[in-house]
């Protein structure tokens, strides 16, 4: 099985982010190069070092005739990948290893490279709507502003990795979290709204599996604003078993919104994360959905 390092045709790029999460990928290289031997195929590896990848990886894309990307990390490296992608005749696909796997999880892959492997060279996939943030972002997924991106926060700047890392923080906020103010000025309409969280979804649910927005949809150019503001802990508790049952929408303190353009002010400086990033705490956040720009390789 031959791999090429200068060539014009790659059938298919793994992007590698050697250190997401809490996974070992030292072997992934060879596990790809053993579960694909013997097939007609032409690939190529690129590990990010977080300096330039963005441009590095456009690169390889403009050097080569590439057929397929495929996202080996964390919802970052899914971002990445994807926003080399859009509008692209190239499909994306997704080796989940990262923390919490949020994209992955939407779309239910299995957490095996090889089960992964099989579904990415079958091909089938789908395209997926993408919200352009801020005019220089793009989100995947979820992104959320207040009690949640600041979980990411403690959690990047912490020391415990994996699921556990991010329980320590999440328990660290709840003690410490207030409501903060924000206005939305959503399609048609403008509202004031104090919340704990304000929670931008492309799609259903975080990669705890547990599902914020039931009734959202990643192709139907349209996007849900989820506004939660629980005024006594324990409303906090209230919402446990919503979250796995798809009821959270129906709680009194919990509020959605569908629209296709949203601005937030964020008056108070509450953070903001990404996919899983933060990219820290801007007064205002604008929202605009890009109908089914990325094909994604899904089971």
């Amino acid at each position: 099985m031959p791999e090429k390092k200068s060539t014009e045709q790659v059938d298919i790029l793994f992007v590698v982010n050697p250190i997401s999460g809490d996974n070992n990928k030292s072997d992934l290289k060879s596990r790809v190069k053993k579960y694909i031997s013997g097939q007609d195929l032409t690939v190529e590896f690129y590990f990010t070092s977080g300096k330039n990848d963005d441009e590095k990886i456009g690169r390889l894309l403009a050097k080569n005739k590439i057929d397929k990307v495929v996202a080996a990390g964390g919802d970052g490296t899914c971002n990445l990948v994807g926003k080399l992608l859009l509008n692209k005749n190239i499909k994306m696909g997704i080796l989940p290893a990262g923390s919490a796997n949020g994209l992955a999880t939407e779309f239910e892959l299995p957490a095996s490279i090889e089960e992964n492997l099989e579904f990415i060279l079958k091909g089938k996939s789908k395209k997926i709507d993408v919200l352009k943030i801020n005019d220089e972002h793009i989100c995947l997924h979820l992104s959320d502003i207040g009690f949640n991106a600041r979980v990411i926060d403690r959690f990047e700047k912490g020391e415990i990795r994996g699921m556990a890392g991010y329980a320590n923080s999440f328990i660290g906020e709840l003690v410490e979290t207030e409501p903060s103010s924000f206005k939305l000025e959503l399609d048609d309409t403008t509202e004031e709204k104090s919340a704990f969280m304000i929670v931008i979804a492309n799609a259903t649910k975080f990669g705890t599996g547990a599902v914020i927005n039931p009734e959202g949809q990643t192709d139907d150019g349209r996007f849900e604003i989820v506004v939660l503001n629980p005024q006594k802990v324990i409303h906090f508790l209230e919402m446990i078993v919503p979250f796995y049952t798809q009821k959270i929408h129906t709680l009194d303190f919990v509020e959605t919104y569908q629209c296709r353009k949203v601005i937030i002010e964020n008056p108070e400086g509450q953070n903001v994360q990404i996919d899983g990033e933060n990219i820290g705490q801007p007064a205002k956040v604008s929202v605009e959905i890009m109908p089914q720009v990325l094909e994604l390789i899904i089971p």
